[in-house]
C-alpha cells in the first residue's frame, strides 16, 4: 500500500538492527479466513499485552509488514507490531477465540483512556466493558483513502483526525501517528507508549524509556511544531505528550520506536526532521477504489411442481479477494438492489436481480467489519450490525465502494466471550433500531448480556428493553412494530423458542435475567419448536406482498439448523401469544437466518451460512423463494377454544376428508425448564416419564367458511408442545398431508 510517509528517509540515519532479545517467531501457516483480503483494516477483539475489546487493526507498511490496533472504546493506540497482520482463531470457523498479533510487539499502551483532559488518565467508566462517556471521548468512525485509514473521534468535544503509518529501512522500525486536532479549551494529554522496569528522560520534543540491564529503549518524538507541547514520563514507565489549550487547529505527529539503546541518537535525528505533514482533512473525501469492477455470476432458477420454488443467486466464489462469503444479512435499496453482509466482515451490493438471474453482479462495498450478523437499508443508507457497533456506510465519492465507516452507535458492551454475538438488525416505523445481544453461557458479566437492545433513530441512545436471552440468532419486525426473537436450545432453554417481545419481559435464560431475586418463571413464548424440525433457529419475516400467493400478513420463521422455512400462525389470548408452525416443502443450500421481501417483485429473499449445528451443504447461500402461481394449501390461523382447536387454511377444504377422524392424530409433550442443556420430551400425564401422550379427538368438523377445521379435544389443556398431524384434501381434490407444531399457553374459558 502507498502511505503518506515516503518523505521519511531512514537510510540516512544508519539504521539499527532488530532488538537482540527478539526470538524468531514460529512460522504461522495461514488458513482460509487469513488468506482472505480483508481490506485495509479488520475489526475484532485482540489479545496482547493489554487486550483490546473493540479493535480496529490497521495494515501498515509498503508490504503490510506492520500493524497497529486502535481501541475504539478508549481511543488509545493500543498495540503496534511488525512481522505480519493477525492470527485469526480457527475454532468454529474463526468465530470462537480471539485474534492476536502475528509478529513482534513493538509498543503498547496501558488499558484505559488514550487521551486525558488535563493530565489525569484515570478511567472514568463504571463498566469497563463499554466505551468512554461521550463527553469525555467519542469514536466517530474511519475514512479510507487508498491504503490509508484515517481515524475520526472527539476528545472533550474536540474533533480529531488521526493517520497511523509505519516506515522501516535496514532494521529501524518507526510507527507514526499524525494527528489533526483543535481548537481546544482545555489542555489535553496523549498516551503514547508504556514499557516496564525502565528509567526515563523527557524533553519538549523527545522522550525515552531505557533499560540499562537489557540495553533496550522505547522512545517517542514530536513531528512538526506545537507551541507549548512537551513529553512527560508518568510512573516511570508511561510516555505521555502534553498539549496546551489550542487556539486553532494544528497538525502534528508522534513517532514511536523500540530498539537497541545505542540507536537512540539516530531515532532522535529522525524525529527532529522538519518534513511536511499531510493534511488529513483532504483525505476524508474518498479515494481510489479497492475492489475494481463488479463480479458477475449466473443464477439458477428452481424447479418443482409446487406453489413455491427456490432460486439461487450464485455467489462469486472463488473470487479475486478470497472472500469467504458466509452471508448473514440481507435488505434492499429503493431501486431493488440488494445489500448483503457476510460474517467474514464484508458487505456486497447485488444488482441484476430479475426473473431469469442470467447476469447477477456483485460489487464488494465494505470490508473489515466485526462479525456482522445483521444489515438494514434505511433511506438508501446501509447500516451494519457488528459485535462492536452499528456502522453506517457512506460512499463519499460515488464510486460504488464505502469510504466512510461511520460509528452510528458503539455503546454496546462487549467481552471476548465467543457466544455473545450481536444478532440481526431491524428498524421500527419510527426509525429506531433493534438487535439481540447474546449471552455468555454462564452468569452475565455485564449489563447487555442476553438482552434485546434498542438504539434511537438518531443513534444517540442505546438501551436494553428485555432480558433472558441465551443464543438469540433470530429476530423479526412485524407490520405493526411487533418484535419477535428466537432463542436456541441450551442452558435454561429446553428447546428452540420463538418470542413475541414486550418491554421488561424475561424470556427464560436465568443467567441473563438481570434481576434479583432470580426469576422462578418466564414470559411464555409464542411457540416452542421441537429439535426434530428446528435445532437452531433463524429469524422471522412477515409477508408484505400479495404477489407471494395467499399468505400476505403471515409471519414466516427460518431454521438455521435444518435449513427449512416455516409458515407461522398465532393468536393472543389475555395478552399472551400462542401458536405454531408448519413446514414449507422446500430445502436450502445453507442454514437460512435472515429474510426480506423485495418490493419490485414481491418475492422472499433469504441468506444463510453454516458454522455449526446445521445440515446445510454449503457455507453460504443467497436464495429467492418464488411463488409459481399454483395453489397454496397451508394453515394461516389458529385458535384455541375451551374444548378444542381451530385451524384455518388458505383454501376451501373437502368436507368428507375433514369429517373422517382417522385423518387426524395429535400428540403432546412438555419440556423441563432447568439449568441443564436442553430438555428431553416429557409426558404431560406423567411428568417424569420421557414420552409423548396421544390426545383424544372427540370429533372433527368443517366450519361454515369451508376453510376452518374444528378439532374437538375434551381434555385440552396448556401444553408446551403439540403435534397435529392431518391428511385431508382441498375442495378441488389436492392432497394435504402436513404436521402443525404448536404451543398452548392459555385455554380460554369461553
Amino acid at each position: 500500500m502507498l502511505k503518506h510517509f515516503q518523505w521519511l528517509v531512514l537510510a540516512a540515519l544508519g539504521c539499527a538492527v532488530l532488538p537482540a532479545h527478539a526470538a524468531e517467531p514460529a512460522k504461522h501457516v495461514k488458513w482460509r479466513w487469513e488468506e482472505m483480503d480483508n481490506g485495509p483494516f479488520f475489526s475484532s477483539n485482540i489479545e496482547g499485552p493489554n487486550p483490546v475489546l473493540k479493535s480496529i487493526t490497521i495494515k501498515l507498511g509498503k508490504d503490510e509488514e506492520a500493524a497497529v490496533s486502535f481501541d475504539t472504546m478508549t481511543l488509545r493506540m493500543a498495540i503496534g507490531w511488525t512481522g505480519g497482520f493477525l492470527q485469526l482463531p480457527k475454532g468454529r470457523d474463526g468465530l470462537e477465540g480471539v485474534p492476536r498479533p502475528n509478529g513482534e510487539v513493538n509498543f503498547h499502551t496501558p488499558q484505559g483512556p488514550g487521551w486525558a483532559r488535563g493530565g489525569d488518565f484515570t478511567d472514568p467508566r463504571k463498566e469497563k466493558y463499554g466505551p468512554l462517556q461521550a463527553e469525555y471521548a467519542k469514536w466517530k468512525g474511519l475514512y479510507l483513502n487508498g491504503g490509508d485509514v484515517i481515524l475520526s473521534y472527539t476528545v472533550a468535544g474536540t474533533p480529531v483526525l488521526e493517520l497511523p503509518s509505519y516506515e522501516a529501512d535496514s532494521g529501524l522500525q518507526v510507527f507514526t501517528r499524525v494527528i489533526e486536532i483543535g481548537p481546544t479549551k482545555d489542555p489535553l494529554s496523549l498516551m503514547v507508549a508504556e514499557d516496564t522496569a525502565m528509567s526515563g528522560n523527557a524533553t519538549a520534543t523527545m522522550a525515552s524509556l531505557m533499560s540499562t540491564g537489557k540495553g533496550m529503549a522505547t522512545a517517542a518524538g514530536l513531528l512538526g511544531t506545537v507551541e507549548g507541547a512537551k513529553f512527560e514520563i508518568l510512573e516511570g514507565k508511561k510516555l505521555v505528550l502534553r498539549l496546551p489549550p489550542l487556539k486553532k487547529s494544528v497538525t502534528f505527529g508522534v513517532a514511536i520506536w523500540h530498539g537497541n539503546a545505542a540507536d537512540l541518537p539516530r531515532f532522535s535525528t529522525f524525529a527532529s526532521s522538519k518534513s511536511k505533514l499531510p493534511s488529513l482533512a483532504k483525505l476524508t473525501k474518498g479515494g481510489a477504489k479497492h475492489w475494481g469492477a463488479p463480479l458477475i455470476t449466473q443464477g439458477k432458477l428452481g424447479t418443482g411442481d409446487g406453489p413455491y420454488v427456490v432460486d439461487t443467486l450464485t455467489m462469486p466464489e472463488p473470487n479475486p479477494y478470497n472472500s469467504w462469503m458466509r452471508l448473514s444479512g440481507v435488505d434492499f435499496f429503493s431501486d431493488g438492489r440488494a445489500a448483503v453482509c457476510s460474517v467474514s466482515g464484508d458487505v456486497w451490493i447485488v444488482s441484476g436481480i430479475d426473473d431469469k438471474l442470467n447476469k447477477v453482479t456483485w460489487q464488494r462495498y465494505a470490508t473489515g467489519l466485526f462479525q456482522p450478523l445483521g444489515i438494514k437499508v434505511l433511506k438508501d443508507k446501509v447500516y451494519v450490525l457488528g459485535r462492536d457497533q452499528i456502522t453506517r456506510l457512506h460512499d463519499l465519492n460515488k464510486d460504488g465502494e464505502a469510504d466512510f465507516y461511520e460509528s452510528f452507535n458503539n455503546d454496546v458492551m462487549i467481552t471476548p466471550e465467543y457466544h455473545e454475538f450481536a444478532l440481526n438488525l431491524e428498524a421500527d416505523s419510527k426509525g429506531n433500531f433493534y438487535f439481540n445481544k447474546g449471552g455468555n453461557l454462564g452468569n452475565a458479566k455485564m449489563a447487555h448480556h442476553g438482552s434485546l437492545m434498542r438504539v434511537s433513530a438518531d443513534g444517540k441512545k442505546l438501551e436494553a428493553i428485555a432480558n433472558g436471552l441465551r443464543a438469540p440468532n433470530g429476530m423479526g419486525m412485524g407490520p405493526h412494530d411487533e418484535i419477535t426473537t428466537s432463542d436456541n436450545e441450551g442452558n435454561w432453554v429446553p428447546a428452540c423458542r420463538i418470542n413475541l417481545m414486550k418491554p421488561g419481559g424475561f424470556y427464560g435464560h436465568v443467567f441473563t435475567a438481570h434481576r434479583k431475586p432470580e426469576p422462578t418463571t418466564y414470559d411464555p413464548p409464542m411457540f416452542w419448536v421441537p429439535k426434530s424440525i428446528d435445532n437452531s433457529s433463524g429469524g422471522q419475516v412477515w409477508v408484505t406482498s400479495d404477489k407471494w400467493g395467499p399468505l400476505k400478513g403471515q409471519m414466516l420463521h427460518m431454521a438455521y439448523g435444518t435449513c427449512l422455512l416455516f409458515n407461522a400462525a398465532y393468536e393472543i389470548v389475555d395478552g399472551i401469544p400462542q401458536g405454531g408452525v408448519v413446514k414449507f416443502p422446500l430445502k436450502f443450500d445453507s442454514g437460512i437466518m435472515r429474510g426480506h421481501f423485495r418490493k419490485q417483485d414481491g418475492q422472499l429473499y433469504v441468506v444463510g451460512l453454516v458454522v455449526w449445528q446445521s445440515n446445510g451443504a454449503r457455507q453460504g447461500a443467497f436464495h429467492r423463494v418464488r411463488y409459481t402461481g399454483k395453489p397454496v394449501d397451508m394453515p394461516v390461523g389458529v385458535k384455541v377454544r375451551k374444548n378444542g382447536l381451530e385451524l384455518t387454511f388458505t383454501n376451501p377444504l373437502d368436507p368428507k376428508s375433514v369429517a373422517d377422524g382417522q385423518n387426524f392424530a395429535i400428540e403432546q409433550w412438555n419440556y423441563k425448564w432447568t439449568q441443564n442443556y436442553g430438555s428431553p420430551e416429557f409426558s404431560v400425564k406423567d411428568p417424569n416419564k420421557k414420552a409423548h401422550d396421544p390426545v383424544e379427538i372427540k370429533s372433527v368438523k368443517l366450519l361454515a367458511d369451508k376453510k376452518t377445521i374444528f378439532i374437538e379435544i375434551p381434555e385440552i389443556q396448556p401444553v408446551m408442545q403439540m403435534k397435529v398431524k392431518y391428511n385431508v384434501k382441498s375442495a378441488d381434490g389436492r392432497e394435504i398431508s402436513q404436521e402443525f407444531y404448536n404451543t398452548i399457553n392459555v385455554v380460554p374459558k369461553s
